[in-house]
């Protein structure tokens, strides 16, 4: 068993996408900041907040995922996973219209997409295909993706 909560388990590549985010349930997200950080900077970055909340200032609409080891960033963030964000950049694509545009096989893109998912970056929902059946869709979470690591 894995102590790292960041990584994902076999199950949770295997589950059933489309429950994650539900539409209409939350707010869109304005920017997701992905980042490494350590500890310490992670509770700084927390106290600040706490204390502005304290002082009832609003907080910034937007969501951080942290790495404190840069190695689990970059086994998340690879480049096959950035170029899903990118290619879904602003609008629903269906899995295997994204494979086809990436070259990619299409059961690699759905364990990437079901990985990014689970992190809240993308969401994933099914739609009726015309004639029979469904297509999965995939879009942002965000507006606007980060991606910062200082080493």
């Amino acid at each position: 068993m894995s102590l790292n909560h960041m990584k994902v388990s076999e199950s949770a590549l295997k589950r059933k996408s489309a429950n994650t985010l539900k539409a209409g349930r939350v707010k869109p997200v304005v920017k997701i900041r992905i980042g490494v950080e350590s500890m310490d900077r992670f509770f700084s970055r927390m106290r600040v907040k706490a204390r502005r909340l304290d002082r009832g200032e609003k907080l910034e609409s937007g969501l951080t995922v942290s790495f404190e080891d840069p190695a689990d960033f970059l086994e998340v963030i690879t480049p096959a996973r950035v170029r899903i964000l990118k290619e879904i950049n602003g609008r629903a694509v269906a899995i295997f219209a994204l494979a086809a545009a990436l070259s990619r096989d299409p059961s690699a893109v759905r364990r990437d997409v079901a990985l990014l998912e689970s992190k809240h970056l993308v969401r994933t929902r099914k739609v009726a295909n015309p004639g029979h059946g469904s297509r999965t869709l995939v879009e942002k979470v965000a507006g606007a993706i980060e991606l910062s690591a200082t080493v």
